[in-house]
């Protein structure tokens, strides 16, 4: 007859199941921020291109500048490096007459160039969300792997006042971290909420963006050669965002069932935890993860850089300027929606230190379940 497991460490079982939510609302909050940012460049692209011929010019200065930044990026890859830092040279050779041609010119676009300009000062934010959201999902994952593993531990002992020690040892320290956990993963929810009200309006400006595609109708020999290389950039510095996620092991999932009357624990399945770094961190290295977890970590990370390297051609050739054409202002009123895209991510911000925190509280977490893991191994082995 299988013996009865206790039934005990219900509170770390909860906590368990509570952190591993808050890890999901994490993750799909990294994710989501990372979709309006997208969004966003979708529409500075679109607006970019979607200028009068009269604003050809500075669409063209525009996209030299972004080239030559994006350039910059992507030269962190060791296979066009070299590449791309030449084309840079070369790009950024080719943006002086077009900056002296801009001298003439006598208005700017009132409203789209505020806008792209938000836009732009939106990007050092997301990384910076993106760091502190990425650190806290692999100290999420690490307190999952620390808890699972203590219970496991505590339930493989002989019924003992040893085992009921470490029950109520670790069920105390669970119920005392239960409460905080809960509280920050209330407030990710209703940040959760925020950015998807972005992403809507954000939607809704792509398709007004859309509605001035007969603007389209004239655009010169540069901007036929630069667009398709700012759109492979872009792919390319989209992926260095782009977070790779890999298994490091796991801990079994345990069920339970009545067997004459009794509750008995059985293993029911499998918890897989995860390291999470993104491509850009990967590249430049130093993330002091085992061999095996590095050989996994490249991999999948080869499996989406390589395609948008592909697709990406740097050997290409400018043709000449045209004369400057007379300049005229193309004004639409996009303010409005502005403040309601940029603010959700500002507020994400201002909520760091929140994130910090509760970074914070879950490492001290991780060392006091150490030491009783500790504790209970030394039991195990008596």
């Amino acid at each position: 007859m299988e013996s009865a497991i206790s039934t005990s460490l219900e509170q770390a079982h909860k906590l368990m199941n509570d952190v591993s939510t808050t890890e999901s609302h994490t993750a799909q909050l990294e994710s989501d921020v990372k979709t309006v940012y997208q969004d966003l460049q979708t529409i500075d692209n679109d607006l970019a291109i979607s200028q009068t011929i009269n604003n050809d010019l500075k669409q063209l200065d525009s996209a030299l500048n972004e080239a030559v930044e994006l350039l910059e990026v992507v030269s962190i890859i060791p296979e066009i490096g070299s590449e791309a830092s030449e084309l840079k040279n070369v790009i950024s050779a080719f943006k002086k007459p077009v900056d002296e041609a801009l001298v003439v010119s006598n208005k700017v676009e009132s409203v789209v160039g505020p806008i792209r300009n938000a836009i732009g000062k939106v990007e050092p934010k997301i990384k910076q969300i993106d760091t502190i959201l990425l650190k806290l999902m692999n100290a999420e994952n690490q307190f999952i792997s620390t808890l699972g593993g203590a219970i496991q531990c505590i339930n493989s002992l002989p019924n003992s006042s040893i085992k009921s020690s470490l029950e109520r040892e670790l069920d105390d320290a669970a119920e005392n971290v239960d409460p905080i956990v809960l509280k920050f993963d209330a407030q990710q929810v209703t940040i959760l909420s925020a950015i998807s009200k972005a992403s809507e309006e954000a939607e809704d400006i792509k398709h007004l963006v859309m509605g001035l595609a007969s603007l389209q109708n004239q655009i010169n020999a540069v901007m036929n050669v630069l667009n398709p290389l700012i759109a492979s950039l872009n792919a390319v510095k989209n992926v260095l965002g782009h977070t790779i996620r890999v298994p490091y092991g796991g801990y079994p999932k345990f069920c339970t069932k009545k067997v004459l009357g009794l509750p008995v624990k059985y293993p029911c399945g499998w918890h897989t935890v995860y390291f999470s770094f993104s491509v850009e961190q990967i590249i430049k290295g130093g993330l002091h993860v085992l061999g095996p977890v590095m050989d996994l970590l490249n991999k999948a990370m080869n499996a989406v850089l390589q395609p948008v390297l592909r697709a990406l051609h740097l050997n290409i050739n400018l043709p000449q300027i045209p004369g400057l054409s007379i300049l005229n202002d193309l004004s639409n009123d996009l303010t409005s929606f502005e403040g309601e895209i940029i603010t959700p991510i500002d507020n994400l911000v201002n909520d760091l230190n929140e994130f910090e925190d509760a970074y914070n509280s879950v490492e001290n977490f991780i060392g006091e379940i150490e030491k009783i893991n500790k504790a209970c191994s030394i039991a195990a082995t008596s």
